[in-house]
């Protein structure tokens, strides 16, 4: 949250300054005859044109900014487009428009401004060109602007279908921006695709969240860090991504106000004239990451520990179990195979997760008696062994539930789950027996 939020600030700022300058349309240049299309009136937005088809002309209110207007946190707002009869109906019944009627918008971006975008979540914002050392973003709301005097949608009216095809608009004015100013097509999805921010060495930390709070170190996020300005010994180390318990990726770039490449090319000469030299390690650059730059939090030196790299296999028993969960919350059908084919990877770090992910909610009551429900079934060895495994790997309540339904296999079928329970180990087997002695023997 506290990343998203000063990403997004400088984008609602620059929309704020447009609107509030009251940017009238530059005047038009003469309307364009595109022998492949419609006619077409060419806007100049900051020494950049774009086309908008003549015939939707008398529906937009269409603002424009100049080259001179301040860029605010990097965002330059080029061209915002809104809806006329939404603009109207409520200027007519509140004597204000803010708000209503949005469609789309064309934002100039630096470097510096690009990357924070990637550290947020994105909403509304596809970068879609790129052009010397400028980016352009289109720009659309996240919610419905649309209005009409009485304050209702009808999905099915004139009014409503003449909405969409303006929203349709961005789309087709973004691709005409491109050809129209030289420009190169730009995906994002390239960024993403990409193992890892900077090329070069890399090193992975894990940092417990909850250390400081209370010792547990069963929840843990994985920092991947980087050098980016010199490589091998003398080099500063930074965290270009983490990866959160269920797999989500973040990407890191400093929020400095300047390019990532610069800021670092600063951190760089810092270290080298003896200063910040926590930099110069993985776990140093760790720590600083989350008490200084990210975080904000107080952090022990048990709070980090150097790793081999991202561990999927506990990211994806938390995905699993997470979805399976979700059916049982809205009684949605689960199969039992699977739910012990999950549950029978777990380990003590996965009943962490659990239980802090879902904390204040009775998430153990479903999951309980679907447990209880796939003890017993067609594939009775494959429910004895994952059973036992969640046995072996769980504690307080969860293990005196599961003693449960392992006595109820060895019941429905002893000779099965006896040649089951010899696979383990001597001691696991001799706590596995245990959990079939009766609480009441």
């Amino acid at each position: 949250m506290h990343r998203f939020w000063k990403s997004l600030f400088p984008l609602l700022a620059a929309f704020v300054l447009c609107a509030a300058a009251g940017c009238a349309p530059a005047d038009p240049a003469p309307v364009q005859e595109d022998s492949a299309g419609p006619e077409t009136t060419v806007f100049d937005c900051g020494g950049m044109q774009a086309g908008i088809p003549t015939q939707y002309l008398d529906l937009l209110l269409i603002e424009t900014d100049s080259p001179e207007a301040a860029a605010n946190g990097g965002w330059l707002p080029l061209l915002y487009v809104r809806e006329k009869a939404s603009v109207e109906a409520a200027e007519a019944n509140w004597g204000d428009s803010s708000g209503i009627g949005f469609l789309f918008g064309i934002n100039a971006l630096d470097q510096a401004a690009l990357e924070r975008h990637l550290c947020s979540d994105g909403s509304g914002v596809r970068i879609f060109a790129k052009g010397g050392d400028r980016y352009y973003a289109m720009v659309c709301p996240t919610d419905v602007q649309f209005y009409r005097g009485d304050g209702t949608i009808d999905t099915e009216s004139a009014d409503w279908k003449q909405w969409e095809v303006l929203c349709a608009l961005g789309e087709q004015v973004c691709g005409d921006f491109i050809t129209r100013n030289g420009l190169t097509p730009y995906d994002e999805s390239a960024f993403w695709e990409r193992e890892f921010t900077y090329d070069g060495n890399h090193a992975y930390v894990n940092y417990y969240p909850y250390f400081t709070f209370d010792g547990d170190k069963r929840i843990w996020d994985t920092l991947v860090l980087s050098q980016p300005a010199r490589q091998g010994e003398g080099g500063i180390w930074c965290v270009e991504r983490y990866y959160d318990t269920s797999g989500n990726v973040y990407p890191w770039f400093p929020d400095s106000g300047m390019a990532a490449a610069d800021y670092y090319a600063e951190l760089q000469a810092a270290c080298d004239a003896g200063r910040q030299p926590e930099l110069l390690t993985p776990l140093g650059a760790a720590k600083h990451f989350e008490e200084q730059e990210y975080g904000l939090r107080e952090t022990l030196p048990e709070s980090f520990s150097p790793a081999d790299g991202v561990d999927f296999a506990y990211i994806e028993t938390n995905q699993r179990i997470n979805r399976l969960l979700s059916s049982l919350y809205f009684d949605r059908e689960v199969d039992s195979l699977e739910l012990l084919d999950c549950m029978g990877v777990f380990t003590p770090d996965n009943w962490g997760v659990l239980g802090r992910s879902h904390y204040g909610s009775d998430w153990w009551t479903p999951l309980r008696a679907a447990l209880e429900e796939a003890a017993v079934g067609q594939g009775q060895e494959t429910r004895d062994r994952d059973m036992m495994r969640l046995y072996l790997s769980s504690h307080g309540q969860f293990e005196e539930a599961i003693a449960g339904f392992l006595q109820a296999q060895q019941n429905a079928d002893p000779a099965v789950f006896d040649a089951v329970l010899s696979e383990f180990s001597q001691a696991d087997q001799a706590r596995l027996q245990a959990a079939l002695i009766p609480t009441n023997a």
